[in-house]
């Protein structure tokens, strides 16, 4: 718990009994989600309103109903409806955050989908497929998603209703390096599932599912009725769901599944609890009158309908229930159990015996027995604690719950940080007893109980309430979801000697926000705990969680990142000094979350502080954020902040590639074309960076666009190269404006514009790009429509943003113009610093270059850049003896090369990193 609430949690001590208690915690302590088993996570998408193709109208209300039913079992949903490619993306990008490491992942679909290439994919509403290369950018593979779910979890279900007409005529399509027809023009191909998956389809494989003319389809009208049916195991439950929907749909339709699951699965578990009194003791004075039995009602989970008959009524009197007297055959309800009465046949009874039997709907039952005793020398009927007997496993016998006083708890939780625990002061000062239920779950919430999750109508012991965990969804929280009154805390004044549980001492206070909170109302989410046991007046727990998203998220997340849980921010966009603040003071309030550490890396990296932005990325990746592993792996490929070995990149990209993360995929897709740190594989590596696009990874687009431009490693086709490049760039990447603003400068693939390139250009230089201003510069030279002093300034910009070609055209255009020199010295540290960036083509010319420099201005560069570093170099003549090396040596921290040439390079490479640049967007 955070240190700033810790003093009023501790004067809150002891109130608990007091009548109406309203007590709110902001709460910090959390079990990590892999402590947690049972989780469950659903996505859900139904896609109704196509704009190019027939509309579906119930595949929307299909999702709906899907979504409620999975809700109520117990499942994390994320929905998506009526999604265009970009929402899609997004959609199962939030799906996938949801996972990490759950137990069981769901895919349902309802919409347009087409089978190509032995592959089934996902058609979103926007999707064209006008040309052969429209399936790579429109559509999404549904192997994908499930190889993604594989990773995260132990037990994958995939439910399609998605087998409609096929919506296009026969065509060809890109998906890969072949162009490949679509497999007829109806329904989807069955796909063999690996070990732990189950694939269910609305119809057979290649026959087409009826979309249904009541609100559903056939099928998802099924299996909505069937789903919730408690304790029926999944493949069951598919073979009466198929039957049903043969018989409704007159044969026309016939569901199918692949299964290769190794373990059950049950939609709904009841828990199956029944706790009543084995044996109790009634202790009545000699006396005709009748005797309250006060038999407990018994108690079961999941709200089981309960009957109650007599198997052996007393021997000397009779039972009485108001004015009707009960017989063998007689049935009483549970929650009037407590009014039966024992009526004497006469004074002189010795004792009696009656015997009761308890069923439930589900056919369960259990037996007791109330022993009424004479006793001269009771005067009333003392109260008796009877003693309970669970019915199932070994559990202890707890007494009837007392009667107890309504309680509302408020805590506090940042999403995505792990289930949070009770207030101690709940565990401590409420203690309420006997058996407590799980009346009510915000869907949008889990609740676990000592590792387990628990489903609404569980029992749950009431000294377990110190194991109760409740865990927010990862969803993103709504702007709009923000409709809840400001939290308020009871603070009440510190008391000596024993707790004062009373009320005249309370005062109601706005409870301080924690620093690493945004402002803004947070939504709410409710949990109720009832008393097992029906009362006249039940006296609930109310836990409401007030759910935000911490500034950490807001400010530094990744996009794409798939362990995030906000939408992020691209190198460019991450106000850094906020994003140090905010995610510095995350990680220390919750050091057990690795996403925070990577988010303050990257805080660290933009800022330029790459020595501490490593170890928080170290720490991020051994945590096993996935994200932080792929940028641990650039940096081995860069050299930047650490030694430069390729070969150790390649595991920790492939890592997360396996989870889908679309930045690892295209990391180890690059370097499987290049053979950068791994042997070259450029139809593997292809497929690899074609998976990352799919998923709305810019840099991939960019990639698949230049090597269809370019030809190097797979066929040219500009048409192709100009369909990836200018989806990235009409989602806002510089890289992809660069592309598409080169593509219009030559005319490839498009008609030549060079307005229209500058324009790209220019809004990637703004924007940061590295070398865009140069590129803007050459245009501009070439056309001759922007004056030397502007074109200068953008050379030495892109040399300022680690662009080797702008240092050196810096150099070769101030040579020309020595009037738009800063000083003599200039050019000379231009060309030594284009050679530092080690850039192929660019440096070598560079190094030439510096070589026709006189020796003694190279020689005064040296001395100036050691004088800039603190060191003391003597009169500043360009002549570099003994003492000028070794301060070189000391600044460099290794022996000085011998070329004064080389040297200048280093030192201004050395001094260049001091100022922090954006090496994260160098190069994508």
């Amino acid at each position: 718990m955070p240190a700033r609430n810790a003093g009023i949690a501790a004067r809150l001590a002891g109130a608990m009994l007091a009548c109406g208690l309203i007590m709110l915690l902001a709460v910090g302590s959390v079990l990590a989600a892999d402590g947690v088993s049972g989780r469950r996570a659903a996505l859900v998408i139904g896609n109704s309103a196509y704009e190019h193709l027939a509309r579906l109208p119930n595949a929307t209300n299909d999702a709906d109903r899907i979504r409620d039913v999975l809700e109520r079992a117990n499942f994390e949903v994320t929905l998506g409806k009526d999604l265009d490619k970009k929402g899609l993306e997004e959609t199962i990008l939030g799906f996938l955050r949801t996972l990490n490491d759950g137990d069981v992942a769901l895919f349902y679909y309802s919409g347009h989908a087409v089978q190509v290439g032995g592959h089934n994919f996902m058609l979103p509403v926007d999707a064209t497929l006008a040309t052969s290369y429209d399936l790579e950018v429109q559509a999404y593979n549904m192997s994908s998603l499930l190889e993604y779910m594989r990773e995260t979890s132990s037990l994958q279900i995939a439910i399609l209703d998605a087998c409609r007409d096929n919506p296009f005529a026969n065509n060809s399509y890109y998906v890969g390096q072949a162009k490949v027809a679509v497999e007829g023009k109806k329904g989807l191909a069955s796909v063999a599932p690996q070990d732990g998956t189950l694939i269910v389809y609305s119809t057979a494989p290649d026959r087409v599912a009826l979309d249904g003319t009541q609100g559903l389809s056939p099928f998802t009208g099924t299996f909505a009725e069937y789903a919730l049916k408690p304790n029926v195991e999944v493949r069951k439950l598919l073979s009466d769901i198929r039957a049903e929907v043969i018989k409704r749909t007159d044969g026309r339709q016939t569901p199918w599944d692949a299964s290769s699951l190794t373990s059950s699965f049950f939609f709904v578990t009841r828990q199956n609890l029944l706790i009543i009194e084995d044996m109790r003791e009634v202790r009545v004075p000699p006396s005709p009158k009748e005797v309250a039995l006060r038999i407990s009602p018994p108690i079961t989970s999941g709200n089981a309908e309960l009957t109650i008959s007599f198997t052996k009524l007393p021997d000397q009197g009779t039972l009485w229930l108001g004015d009707q007297q009960l017989s063998l055959d007689s049935k009483v309800s549970a929650d009037r159990i407590e009014e039966v009465m024992f009526k004497p046949a006469s004074a002189d009874m010795t004792g009696d015996e009656v015997r009761y039997s308890v069923t439930t709907d589900s056919g369960r039952s259990a037996s007791g027995i109330v022993r009424v005793v004479v006793d001269a020398q009771a005067v009333a009927q003392a109260p008796v604690k009877p003693a309970l007997t669970i019915q199932q496993g070994d559990e202890p016998k707890p007494a009837a719950p007392e009667q107890a006083k309504p309680i509302l708890v408020a805590m506090a939780s940042d999403i995505g940080t792990g289930f949070a625990a009770m207030p101690e002061e709940i565990v401590r000062s409420s203690a309420p007893t006997g058996w407590l239920r799980l009346e009510k779950r915000d869907p949008e919430t889990q609740v676990a109980v000592d590792g387990q999750i628990v489903s609404e109508g569980d029992l749950i012991k009431a000294e377990d309430i110190a194991k109760l965990r409740i865990r927010p969804s990862l969803k993103l929280v709504s702007a709009s979801d923000t409709d809840v009154p400001v939290a308020e805390t009871v603070a009440m004044a510190p008391q000596s000697g024993k707790a004062d549980t009373s009320t005249d001492s309370m005062e109601v206070k706005p409870i301080p926000l924690p620093a690493d909170k945004t402002a803004a109302q947070p939504p709410v989410r409710t949990v109720v705990l009832m008393p097992a046991v029906k009362t006249v007046a039940p006296a609930p727990i109310t836990i409401n969680v007030a759910v935000s998203v911490n500034e950490c998220d807001t400010l530094a997340a990744e996009p794409l990142d798939v362990q995030a849980v906000a939408d992020g921010k691209l190198p460019n966009d991450i106000d850094v000094p906020k994003a140090l603040v905010a995610c510095k003071a995350a990680v220390d309030q919750h050091p057990e979350v690795a996403r925070f550490k990577y988010q303050y890396a990257r805080a660290l990296y933009a800022e330029g502080n790459f020595k501490e932005a490593l170890t928080e990325l170290n720490a991020a990746s051994d945590a096993g954020h996935v994200r932080a592993s792929y940028l641990l792996g650039r940096l081995y490929q860069f050299g930047a902040a650490v030694e430069r070995d390729p070969k150790r990149a390649i595991p920790l990209f492939e890592a997360g590639a396996k989870r889908g993360d679309p930045y690892s995929q295209y990391a180890l897709g690059r370097a499987l074309v290049t053979g950068l740190g791994i042997k070259s594989d450029i139809d593997s590596g292809m497929a690899m960076v074609a998976s990352a696009a799919e998923s709305g990874h810019t840099y991939a687009m960019n990639m698949l666009g230049t090597e269809y431009l370019s030809g190097e490693h797979v066929a040219k086709d500009e048409a192709r190269a100009l369909k990836f490049i200018t989806e990235s760039s009409d989602r806002n990447d510089v890289y992809g404006m660069v592309l598409l603003g080169i593509l219009y400068r030559d005319g490839s693939g498009v008609q030549k514009d060079t307005k229209h390139a500058a324009e790209l250009f220019e809004k990637a230089r703004a924007m940061g790009h590295p070398y865009a201003g140069r590129l803007l510069a050459r245009l501009a030279q070439r056309d001759n429509t922007s004056d030397a002093a502007t074109i200068s300034n953008w050379y030495r910009e892109s040399a300022e943003r680690g662009d080797a070609w702008g240092a050196f055209y810096a150099a070769e255009l101030l040579k020309d113009n020595p009037t738009l020199q800063k000083d003599s010295g200039e050019i000379a540290r231009l060309y030594a610093l284009s050679v530092s960036f080690n850039f192929k083509d660019a440096s070598d010319q560079a190094k030439k270059a510096l070589g026709g420099v006189e020796a003694l201005t190279v020689g005064k560069e040296v001395q100036l850049a050691l004088k800039r570093a603190g060191q003391d170099v003597g009169e500043i003549d360009g002549r570099l003896g003994p003492r000028t090396r070794e301060a070189a040596s000391t600044v460099l921290g290794t022996a000085a090369p011998r070329n004064s040439g080389e040297l200048l390079g280093d030192l201004l490479h050395k001094e260049w990193i001091e100022t922090r640049p954006r090496l994260d967007m160098l190069g994508s």
